[in-house]
């Protein structure tokens, strides 16, 4: 994920020293979340915040940022281990990976093999 921070500026300045403390307060309330700072320069105040964005890199990114969240037991490739009944083993944590062949935990965040074919399944119906 990458992430982009940009600081910015706000001057607020007004007709009387009311109205500058009514903008300047109206200002710190709508950036609370951003942390600001700022100077005053005589009658002006200058309000210094940094917006910070953040990009997604990867496919599992992007949709993990759109809110959906997979993890390899939900993956078609996840092959889990049998008990001697053939029945899948429920105890066990650890799965094999039928795409990469790597032994992986059934809670880990799934792949970019996952998503791939799930954005593949959608374009087709």
């Amino acid at each position: 994920m990458k992430r982009k921070s940009t600081t910015q500026i706000r001057a607020i300045s007004g007709n009387t020293p009311q109205e500058t403390a009514m903008l300047f307060n109206e200002a710190m309330r709508e950036l609370a979340d951003l942390n600001p700072t700022y100077e005053r320069d005589g009658s002006m105040f200058w309000i210094y915040y940094t917006v910070v964005t953040e990009e997604p890199e990867t496919l599992a990114e992007r949709h993990e940022m759109e809110g959906e969240r997979a993890h390899c037991i939900d993956c078609m490739y996840c092959m889990r281990d049998l008990n001697r009944f053939g029945n899948i083993d429920g105890r066990k944590k650890w799965a094999t990976c039928g795409h990469s062949g790597e032994r992986t935990n059934i809670d880990s965040t799934a792949c970019e093999t996952y998503y791939r074919l799930n954005d593949k399944e959608r374009r087709r119906f």
